[in-house]
């Protein structure tokens, strides 16, 4: 491999070599049982935060409800009493008042029904609002506690990670330009890592990629003695051999 080629892939290497560490310990951050608990808890929060406005509205149309079959009652208890207080009515006004009566003890039976409806559904919607207020405050406590502790492990680990960004920024302003973007591109595609060293027979030039394995071809072995690097075809990873 050329000087320059090498020394080019040396700054890339080591460039890769410091992202891999950070990367492990964003890792690390990301995979924190505070952190995992923190999300948890936070959807249970939102859950029961969504059931209390479910309840609040079923309780605002249970009230409704109630109020339009309590109208309903009061109109038919005046409708009744004016009818079993009519007086001087002829045999077919009596007969007239029988029937309304009837039918007004059928709208009572069902007024009744509806009423005892509207108080099941109201027991059940003050027991939803009552547990979900019950699972909020235990996860927003949970998840206040699992904060602090994410927090404290953020902190611990804090100067460790601007060193390595520090460190990153300082190594990006040394690498080619033109390599660098190719190596973004892999990142991009989720080829990590994108520089890979080749693995195989030396005595024999016949080397695989370090990424997948794939064997590489003819003209790949032949550009990697010739260049000290090439790319796979397979998962386009660029192979080096730096010797």
């Amino acid at each position: 491999m050329d000087e320059n080629v090498k020394q080019k892939f040396t700054k890339l290497i080591e460039y890769q070599k410091k992202d891999i560490e950070l990367r492990k310990l964003n890792a690390v951050l990301e995979r924190d049982d505070a952190l995992v608990s923190m999300n948890k808890n936070k959807r249970a929060f939102n859950e029961a935060k969504q059931t209390l406005v479910d309840c609040d509205q079923q309780a605002s149309g249970l009230l409704e409800m109630y109020g339009e079959l309590q109208k309903y009652i009061d109109d038919n208890e005046a409708l009744l009493a004016e009818l079993e207080n009519g007086v001087g009515d002829s045999e077919e006004e009596l007969e007239a008042r029988v029937k309304r009566l009837e039918s007004l003890k059928s709208k009572f039976q069902s007024a009744d029904k509806k009423m005892h409806d509207v108080d099941e559904k109201s027991k059940s919607v003050c027991k939803r609002r009552a547990d979900a207020l019950k699972s909020g405050k235990a996860a927003q406590q949970q998840h206040a506690a699992a904060r602090e502790k994410h927090a404290a492990l953020v902190n611990s680990k804090a100067a460790e990670l601007n060193k390595l960004k520090a460190e990153l920024e300082e190594l990006r302003n040394s690498i080619d330009a033109q390599l660098f973007g190719e190596y973004k591109k892999l990142v991009e595609d989720n080829k990590f890592p994108p520089v890979v060293n080749a693995s195989g027979d030396d005595k024999k030039n016949m080397y695989n990629c370090g990424g997948c394995g794939l064997n590489l071809p003819q003209k790949g072995n032949a550009m990697l003695k010739e260049n000290g690097y090439c790319r796979c075809e397979n998962c386009r990873r660029i192979i080096v051999l730096l010797k």
